[in-house]
């Protein structure tokens, strides 16, 4: 069965699954040379703070992934990671990691404008 989904929904979906592939290269080659390389060495003692971050940043990706398939729950998930990691550190909210929240409201709105999406006979139905 084949659906119609509203435009705009459409270019919100396309618009934040674009931005969150080039937010998990971006971030996940970061996370991955950390582990990997030896620059990644610490250049102070880490706190529960760092560890913190380092954990819903890791999370909020995660939720960016879950949201090409789920698109509501990964955008709950990530959101919710970055309010959580936002309560620990207000910077987080700076730019570039602004852009984590940003694509996970485009993939609620997303989501919602297409919630009733209707097939080719009219009848409207849940995606």
């Amino acid at each position: 069965m084949y659906y119609v989904v509203p435009v705009p929904a459409l270019v919100a979906r396309w618009g934040a699954r674009i931005l969150s592939g080039m937010l998990l290269l971006f971030f996940g080659f970061f996370l991955i040379a950390h582990l990997i390389g030896d620059a990644g060495r610490a250049s102070r003692p880490l706190t529960w703070e760092d560890y913190f971050g380092l954990a819903s940043l890791s999370v909020s990706l995660a939720g960016l992934a879950v949201a090409w398939k789920w698109e509501r729950t990964g955008a709950v998930i990530t959101l919710a990671a970055m309010a959580a990691c936002a309560a620990v550190n207000w910077k987080v909210l700076l730019f570039p990691t602004l852009l984590i929240p940003l694509t996970a409201v485009l993939f609620l709105l997303s989501w919602w404008m297409g919630r009733g999406a209707r097939d080719v006979r009219g009848n409207i139905q849940s995606v």
